[in-house]
């Protein structure tokens, strides 16, 4: 009998790992206590399970969105200095993807998803003209 893994893409991996995460919150807010309706009240803590929701998802989306534009950029043979040029305003406290060393996980705080997004609206189509498949 032949067992076969199955074949997830880059975003399926990443909504899984941010599910999983997700998970460990909710767990760990159970075993614990400390978002227990008894102490805290159930408004906040159906606040503060909606916070994990949201943050897993932002997880999901930045990371996502992080490994679209090293792809992209990696495909096209862009470096970094090319990527900060497609940049409109980046500010002194911002940074913009390393192609030729990307982070596993998407710097929170040096690459604002802002600047992300500005740099797949700018590549997605360069990626189409020269017939690179999408990010999956």
């Amino acid at each position: 009998m032949r067992i076969e893994m199955i074949k997830l893409t880059h975003k399926q991996r990443w909504a899984l790992l941010s599910v999983a995460l997700y998970i460990v919150f909710v767990i760990a807010a159970i075993t614990t206590g400390f978002l227990d309706p008894s102490k805290v009240g159930l408004q906040w803590t159906i606040f503060w399970y909606f916070c994990g929701a949201g943050l897993a998802y932002y997880f999901y989306f930045k990371n996502v969105s992080y490994r679209e534009v090293v792809y992209y950029a990696q495909k096209l043979g862009l470096h970094k200095d090319d990527l900060k040029a497609m940049v409109s305003k980046l500010k002194e406290t911002q940074d913009v993807p390393d192609p030729d060393k990307p982070n596993f996980f998407s710097p929170f705080a040096k690459v604002p998803i802002t600047v992300v997004n500005e740099l797949t609206d700018q590549l997605e189509p360069q990626a189409q003209q020269a017939n690179i498949p999408p990010y999956k």
